[in-house]
């Protein structure tokens, strides 16, 4: 496995000065992984005709099963992940507390994984990441 995304893999196959195949190493992988997450994360399921659970749920589609919705939801992105990014294995996805501000509604989720390099080489990853109540999701 390259670690590029498929679309990432075409568009550098595409360019007349690219020097040949390219594999993502360290930084790089980390942020290929980061940016297909944040993409991934931030789809809604149903959005997509070839592969309609890509993504993860509406936020609002949970709200009325409040108080479970944290976790249904924290379940919905493990799902997602371990579907759709093979470049992680040992996913765990955690809610956390947030901040006291109540100003805003956000819940918070930690996600922890190794990060498998294309020589076989594995290197734990942590991910904060955070939900609004529009379901936008901001990972980092």
């Amino acid at each position: 496995m390259g670690g590029a995304s498929l679309f990432k893999r075409l568009e550098r196959g595409a360019d007349p000065t690219s020097t040949g195949r390219a594999v993502y190493r360290g930084d790089d992988l980390e942020a290929a992984v980061l940016e297909h997450l944040q993409r991934m994360l931030n789809t809604r399921q149903g959005s997509s005709l070839t592969a309609p659970d890509y993504g993860i749920v509406e936020l609002s589609e949970l709200l009325h099963d409040f108080p479970n919705a944290t976790g249904l939801m924290q379940r919905c992105i493990k799902n997602s992940i371990l579907k759709y990014e093979p470049r992680l294995k040992n996913v765990q996805v955690r809610a956390i507390e947030g901040d006291e501000d109540q100003s805003q509604m956000f819940v918070y989720y930690e996600i922890t994984a190794q990060l498998v390099h294309p020589d076989g080489d594995r290197q734990p990853i942590r991910f904060s990441t955070s939900v609004d109540e529009s379901s936008n999701v901001v990972i980092g």
